[in-house]
């Protein structure tokens, strides 16, 4: 029997372990989709189809189509997808990592690059496959009438390969970056497909309204029929455009912040900082998180005031990410070379004023920003950015964000983040000023309108208002194709 409910994405709930089929093990993966649909698919027996990340994974797909995994939200069927190696990291690598990962955050050297030459036309070749691969296991496993949700940039062909094989189902997107203005977006000589593929779902999600104005944006520069809600699709349906900025699920937050292995990071951390003042990041590691420039800023407050030599460390943790990526890698070595150049222009002995981590340990994650003096959230350009959300709920002093205008939690967050804009490290290194000297009486109140925005709308809320619309959005096809 078919599911209700399918969800479709790159990665899924959970990534395997183990040397055979036999004792592979699932470990949850990291990111909030769980929390958000795990829920709704456990209950209502549904699917998430998602491709094999790890050799582990290929090999439980080989032996089982379809398999369940017990997460805290419940037990959830997953189907994993094994394209050939070859096709899969033309589909990740090429297209996602190097092409539209850089359009969504434009991050192009468009002096040099991208060259659109025969290797992108065969790389998108098999971007195309593989949506169409994902596509067909929707369609195989969805029940009629069922809700299907396809997630992100990766997978924007999706809906209209579905809609080709099941008009009946009830399709939506959502696209968890932001969208670039229909000028950077014409870079793309793909960009008709990429949007009319995403115009086969009955709705389309985005994380803040600014990236679905700019989506509306690339419609009508090619031509499509659009108003302020919605785009008229080639086929004639009226497809829904709408956001849905994700908000905090305080209790889990704060209960996973008080796990034992969290207070031993903030002992740690405590031990390493002594009585200094604490500014901290969270980031991946790579460009659009603009972690150098943040670094020029803290750099020009030293030298702006020499009185915070020894009084200051700023906690760079930036998990690695995509290193396989030509361009991710210079970015790392350039991070770690001006991580040197500021310890030994400015410390000693006795100070080390940036303290650098590049694995990925999300209790010390969160245990740095719960002992924080001040958050730094300086994206280039970001759809949401969770940790601007995330830490001040769980950080203990009150303490300031430093925000920056295009990370989409801007939106929410900008009556008590201090905005800066992401290019200018003078103004980031005011900020950082400004929040040293601010008074204990703005910190709370800024930290109180933080955290009061960062809850809006949590996982669970946040997931039903899609299915409400969605549903909503159907019924509106429905009507209109049966006048």
């Amino acid at each position: 029997m078919g599911a209700s409910l399918v969800v479709a994405s790159n990665r899924g709930p959970v990534q395997f372990t183990g040397d055979s089929d036999e004792t592979a093990v699932p470990r949850r993966g990291g990111g909030g989709l769980v929390t958000a649909i795990g829920p709704a698919l456990a209950d209502g027996g549904g699917v998430w189809i998602a491709a094999s990340m790890s050799d582990a994974d290929r090999r439980v797909a080989a032996s089982r189509p379809m398999l369940t995994v017990v997460l805290p939200e419940g037990r959830i069927r997953l189907r994993l997808l094994s394209p050939a190696q070859e096709v899969y990291d033309a589909f990740y690598n090429e297209i996602g990592n190097r092409v539209l990962w850089p359009l969504n955050h434009c991050l192009f050297d468009l002096a040099r690059g991208p060259a659109f030459d025969g290797a992108f036309r065969a790389a998108w070749k098999h971007f195309r496959t593989v949506n169409e691969g994902y596509a067909a296991a929707c369609a195989d496993a969805a029940a009629t009438n069922a809700e299907v949700f396809v997630h992100d940039y990766h997978l924007a062909l999706a809906p209209s390969a579905l809609r080709r094989s099941r008009p009946d189902l009830k399709i939506a997107h959502y696209t968890h970056c932001p969208w670039p203005d229909p000028h950077y977006f014409a870079v793309l000589p793909t960009g008709r497909e990429l949007i009319e593929g995403m115009l086969g779902a009955d709705l389309l999600g985005f994380e803040v309204p600014r990236w679905a104005a700019n989506f509306l944006r690339c419609c009508a520069a090619l031509g499509h029929q659009v108003d302020s809600a919605a785009v008229l699709a080639p086929d004639g349906r009226r497809v829904q455009v709408r956001s849905y900025p994700l908000g905090v699920d305080a209790t889990q937050l704060r209960r996973a912040a008080a796990a034992p292995a969290v207070a031993a990071g903030r002992r740690r951390l405590s031990s390493m900082s002594g009585d200094a003042v604490v500014v901290v990041r969270v980031d991946r590691l790579e460009p659009s998180k603009n972690i150098l420039r943040g670094l020029r800023a803290f750099q020009e407050l030293l030298t702006r005031r020499p009185e915070l030599r020894g009084r200051i460390v700023h906690w760079v943790l930036a998990y690695e990410s995509r290193q396989q990526v030509p361009e991710y890698q210079r970015y790392a070595g350039d991070l770690h070379s001006a991580v040197a150049e500021i310890n030994a222009r400015f410390g000693d002995s006795r100070w080390t004023p940036v303290r650098l981590a590049t694995d990925d340990d999300y209790p010390r994650s969160l245990a740095a920003l719960s002992l924080a003096d001040m958050i730094v959230v300086n994206p280039l350009w970001d759809g949401q950015n969770m940790v601007a959300k995330e830490g001040p709920v769980i950080n203990e002093k009150d303490a300031p964000l430093l925000l920056s205008r295009n990370a989409g939690a801007a939106d929410d967050l900008a009556a008590g983040a201090l905005m800066v804009n992401p290019f200018d490290t003078a103004e980031l290194a005011d900020a950082m000023a400004a929040a040293l000297d601010m008074t204990a009486e703005e910190r709370a109140e800024r930290a109180a309108l933080v955290r009061e925005a960062a809850v809006r709308a949590p996982p669970r809320e946040w997931f039903g208002q899609q299915r409400r619309d969605l549903a909503e959005a159907a019924g509106l096809q429905a009507s209109t194709v049966h006048r």
